[in-house]
């Protein structure tokens, strides 16, 4: 029988109590000749660590012998086991393990149950490699498109974004329940200012509490464990020295009990990114006394640093204790004491199993987003068809994921359905993503007025298994990512220019983006026959491209974020006031100048939640009821078409009028329905009470009587609350 976390503290040194607030997170570190380094671990951490982070590039069985070479160790040295840890936004971090769709492409499939099949593969793969730990989901709101990192969230949409969230909680959790995960980035980093990775983040307090924080309460509740504060200020506080983030609202109002990991280096950018402590003592006092347990990604601001603040009297062991405490009971709960070893016949079985890549390919098949069709769409297989683009012959798997070089590329996937029915398929790169180069362009247009039909698939490159900070820079194109964000969201290089020249031709051109946000294509999205956006899909994503393309599947996916038509209509986002969508409404075009923009609207180009698929479908008999807990809201829905499809059904809500305003409409309940050619349902969605309710100007939590009106898809009904 093991010690309670209390007892177990009190039989503690001062040095094995200070390693517990430490985690490595290079997973170098411990690496020699492909093996775990003892020599390496007994020279760095000689009494044990919070944690370590599992090594990404060696094989399943060489990662295997290092997690029961390394379990070994830390059992001799001390008595209390490290957190093996990994990042897992779409798949672990990791050689051979199964890749799924990024993050905003699960955001597109609108289905909290199909992330949480995902999230529960992933745990099962985390498991059998010995992992307890993931630094993942990222609950982030995807507002500011320029940011690179808007590719790991799930969307704009605090309820998408929440909902995700706690089912990819619920799904890691799956089972046993003895993992956690660590939710980032707290609080508001996906709103950085220009669109700059780790600017500062400003937002008013209402829309912290109403927008920001709703996402990190759901996942919290769903069981996650740990809280990652952002790199970036929010309102001029760093949020790594920020007590009423970190203790105020998360401690006492929300009564979390789990652990803070700092972010990778977050400690050391207050002193040496933000300026905001002198030295790594003072940075380490300013983290520690606002509420971070751990540290990341090694001992910089505490460690030794801590243990010299103690004797001097300058910090109090009783800070230490708490935030150990809660360390220990995290590792009790998580049976870190009585953790079986990996078995490597159960890690074979279950890392990249038919069964995930099965799934990781339907989850490609419901996050593309066919924006337009003209009815070039589906493609006939026996046609001869052009395949032109730099992102063509590429497999893009989003960051935070290693190449993997058996994965096909969507040209192949294209080509080997189209060939097995007696098509053609003629390819030419065209471009690249950067430079100015357009010699490629005569082929692309020699074999585009070949072709009955033109796939031209553009976008951007991320493919990137490491953060902000560590690990190697190696790529020579990064356009999307963390730490790779544009001024612009028009595609790099001469893209757009190669999309127009083969608009020209004459040829139905479909434009497939691959990128980690939206793009703005101007012209070119107005005339091209088709407009697919495909994020970064996972590993099975080019077949499923392919078969979404040729109709052999039906697109069921939406934007989870807004198309702006420019870079300048930013920020853009369904969820705006009535002020921030224009007072005149005149909008002007190049030709007739107008208000508010004098040269553009206001509008998006694609709005949130827009997406079609091969069946039209209809919603009908829209109607509205209160009841004690929220509105109750019942449609019928008819699938039109001779496709089976499925339909996520978006509620959006307004609140007329309010002591504070409101957004023109947010989403306020959704649901992900199956409807098979020629089938209508009638579904019911709840809008809970609290989606009703805003933070008035005295920070309270309130619902003010009056009317709300209630839009599913072109339908719309008004109730009165009282």
């Amino acid at each position: 029988m093991h010690l309670s976390p209390e007892n177990l503290l009190q039989e503690l040194t001062i040095d094995q109590k200070l390693v517990q607030l430490v985690a490595i997170g290079s997973p170098s570190d411990f690496l020699k000749n492909r093996k775990f380094d003892r020599e390496a671990a007994k020279n760095k951490c000689p009494h044990g660590l919070f944690g370590l982070t599992a090594p990404i590039d060696l094989s399943l069985e060489e990662t295997y012998e290092w997690v029961c070479d390394m379990r070994d160790f830390f059992a001799e040295i001390s008595p209390i086991p490290p957190i093996l840890m990994c990042e897992s936004l779409h798949g672990i971090l990791g050689k051979e393990t199964t890749i799924f769709p990024q993050s905003i492409g699960m955001g597109a499939s609108f289905d909290p149950s199909l992330v949480e099949r995902v999230a529960t593969a992933i745990g099962k793969e985390a498991r059998a490699l010995g992992i307890r730990l993931s630094l993942a989901p990222d609950l982030d709101l995807g507002r500011e498109p320029r940011w690179g990192r808007i590719e790991e969230t799930y969307g704009e949409a605090p309820l998408l974004v929440g909902e995700m969230g706690a089912a990819y909680v619920r799904g890691l959790l799956a089972g046993d329940g003895r993992y956690t995960a660590v939710v980032k980035h707290f609080a508001a980093h996906g709103s950085p200012v220009a669109g700059i990775n780790l600017a500062p983040t400003c937002v008013s307090e209402q829309d912290l509490r109403d927008k920001y924080l709703p996402p990190f309460k759901k996942a919290l509740e769903a069981g996650a464990r740990g809280v990652m504060p952002a790199y970036s200020t929010l309102n001029g506080i760093p949020c790594h020295a920020n007590p009423m983030l970190l203790q105020q609202i998360l401690r006492e109002e929300w009564g979390f009990d789990g652990v803070t990991v700092s972010d990778f280096n977050g400690i050391e950018m207050l002193a040496k990114f933000q300026r905001c402590a002198e030295n790594r003592d003072a940075a380490g006092m300013l983290a520690l006394s606002a509420g971070i347990d751990v540290e990341a990604p090694y001992a910089w601001g505490y460690g030794e640093n801590l243990k010299i603040l103690i004797e001097n009297g300058t910090l109090s062991m009783e800070v230490i204790d708490r935030a150990l405490l809660r360390i220990l009971k995290l590792k009790t709960d998580l049976g870190l004491f009585d953790l079986p070893k990996p078995d490597l016949a159960d890690i074979r079985r279950t890392v990249h199993s038919p069964a995930h890549r099965a799934l990781a390919a339907e989850a490609a098949e419901k996050s593309i987003v066919l924006m337009k069709n003209d009815g070039t769409l589906p493609l006939k297989k026996s046609a001869k068809i052009a395949v032109i683009g730099p992102n063509a012959a590429s497999a893009q798997l989003g960051d935070y994921a290693l190449p993997k070089t058996e994965v096909v590329t969507p040209v192949e996937a294209i080509k080997g359905l189209a060939e097995a029915e007696g098509g053609t398929i003629l390819y030419a790169k065209g471009c690249e993503v950067m430079g100015h180069d357009t010699s490629g362009f005569a082929e692309a247009e020699a074999i585009a007025k070949e072709a009955d039909a033109v796939i031209c698939i553009i976008g951007g490159k991320s493919m990137k298994g490491y953060g902000v900070g560590w690990g190697s820079e190696e790529e020579s194109i990064l356009t999307c990512g963390e730490g790779c964000d544009m001024h612009d969201l028009t595609p790099g290089g001469p893209q757009l220019e190669l999309t127009r020249m083969l608009i020209q031709t004459g040829k139905p051109v479909v434009i497939v983006m691959i990128d980690g946000r939206p793009e703005t294509l101007f012209d070119a999205a107005d005339d091209c026959a088709a407009l697919v956006a495909a994020w970064y899909p996972g590993e099975e994503g080019s077949a499923a491209l392919a078969k979404l393309l040729f109709g052999e599947k039906n697109f069921s996916a939406k934007l989870p974020v807004t198309f702006p038509r420019h870079t300048g209509q930013l920020p853009i986002y369904h969820d705006r006031t009535p002020s921030e969508c224009g007072y005149y409404h005149k909008p002007g075009t190049p030709d007739a100048p107008g208000r508010d923009y004098v040269f553009s609207s206001t509008e998006p180009a694609f709005a949130f939640g827009h997406g079609i698929g091969y069946s039209e479908i209809r919603y009908r008999a829209l109607t509205a009821t209160c009841i004690e807990s929220g509105i109750d809201v019942t449609v019928q829905i008819e699938n039109c078409g001779n496709f089976d499809a499925e339909e996520a059904v978006l509620v959006f809500l307004r609140d007329e009028v309010a002591s504070i305003p409101q957004p023109v409409k947010k989403l306020a309940a959704m649901e992900k329905i199956a409807l098979s050619a020629g089938e209508t349902k009638k579904v019911t969605l709840h809008i809970p009470e609290d989606a009703l309710a805003f933070t008035d100007i005295f920070m309270q939590k309130k619902i003010e009587r009056g009317y709300f009106t209630v839009t599913v898809g072109e339908l719309s009904a008004r109730i009165f609350i009282a």
